[in-house]
């Protein structure tokens, strides 16, 4: 056991260092200083078990040795420390364990009993610290790994589904029966959407959310694009409210890929057919919490000033694949929606916030 006694008191320390013996004996080796200073450098080049310190030293009081002895104030312990004094008072021993000192001992109930439970206790606490600072960076090590790993995923995922996109760009390309390709082309748009979803959680340094707004802004861009649409003529908008407590709304990856799916259905079917002979007009993409608790749901709508939908949509025997595909995701959601016709085309979907 190596201890380090910083103590101007000769008498006490002649005191500690006999009752020290008789606990420890020949495992022993004591160092003493009578200030801080010393002190303080006899710590740094002793490296000791334990630190007995005095509180009323000449140059310094021992909380501001302990300021010091953990550098400068980070209150996270070098060595353990036993504060020894003559004051019996609440307000110091809070002070002293605050600023780094692991046991309090007052001077004038000093045994050798206590002392070494003290230097026990004291030794153990730092030990403890010790191995809860060792578990977290190696549990921020492993977390940092899994989020490399995670986004490498991600990053892998998104390469592969445009990989399968290129290829159905090619098939639509090489068919020669207009339905084909059209089925072709649904199907490539299909598989960038969630491609790009995997790239936004790829990007982001949040690996569990995705910002619906980023999300319906790089959907509405890329299908304007793959449309060839002329912005002069069509405007897309995006509209996504704030939560309650003013953060962004973020949709978790088992709703963003849904959510990815729905947009892609209801933004090419408008661009498609929403707008035809050139007719201009905008295509926008409104969402908010309809609640602002945790019950909440979350409110969105895909909105056309277009041509409307037919009138007899809904008397159909067959829907449309896109439709069906809508209504599995919204039932995968746990959503509810509805489709209307108010002066353009309105589809709105309700689904819990998580």
């Amino acid at each position: 056991m190596t201890i380090v006694m910083i103590e101007d008191s000769e008498a006490h320390r002649e005191l500690c260092r006999t009752l020290l013996e008789k606990v420890y004996g020949p495992d022993l080796e004591i160092f003493e200083e009578s200030n801080a200073a010393d002190g303080l450098k006899t710590c740094r080049s002793v490296q000791p078990d334990c630190v007995l310190l005095d509180y009323h030293l000449p140059d310094m009081t021992g909380l501001q040795f302990l300021d010091r002895l953990n550098s400068g104030g980070s209150h996270e312990p070098s060595f353990p420390v036993v504060l020894l004094t003559g004051m019996n008072s609440d307000e110091l021993h809070s002070d002293a364990t605050r600023s780094g000192a692991q046991e309090y001992l007052l001077k004038d109930r000093l045994n050798g009993q206590r002392l070494a439970l003290a230097i026990l206790k004291a030794t153990q606490k730092v030990g403890l610290i010790r191995q809860l600072r060792e578990e977290h960076a190696r549990l921020t090590r492993s977390l940092e790994e899994k989020e490399v790993l995670l986004k490498e995923l991600h990053h892998r995922v998104k390469n592969n589904l445009q990989v399968i996109a290129s290829l159905l760009r090619l098939q639509a390309k090489a068919a020669t029966d207009e339905t084909v390709t059209a089925v072709l082309r649904e199907s490539q748009l299909r598989v960038e959407a969630i491609a790009l979803i995997h790239e936004q959680l790829y990007e982001s340094a949040d690996l569990r959310n995705v910002p619906l707004a980023q999300q319906a802004n790089l959907l509405m861009a890329s299908l304007f694009s793959a449309f060839g649409v002329d912005p002069a003529r069509l405007s897309g908008q995006v509209a996504v409210c704030p939560r309650p407590d003013g953060t962004p709304l973020v949709l978790g990856v088992d709703q963003a890929i849904p959510i990815g799916l729905i947009l892609n259905e209801l933004i090419s079917n408008a661009l498609k057919h929403a707008f035809p002979d050139g007719r201009s007009g905008t295509l926008r993409v409104e969402a908010r919490i309809e609640a602002p608790n945790h019950d909440g749901r979350v409110e969105l709508a895909v909105i056309d000033d277009g041509v409307g939908i037919p009138e007899d949509l809904g008397h159909r025997r067959r829907k449309s694949l896109g439709l069906e595909i809508v209504e599995i995701l919204a039932r995968q959601l746990h959503g509810t929606w509805e489709l209307k016709r108010e002066a353009g085309t309105t589809f709105r979907l309700s689904f819990p916030e998580r």
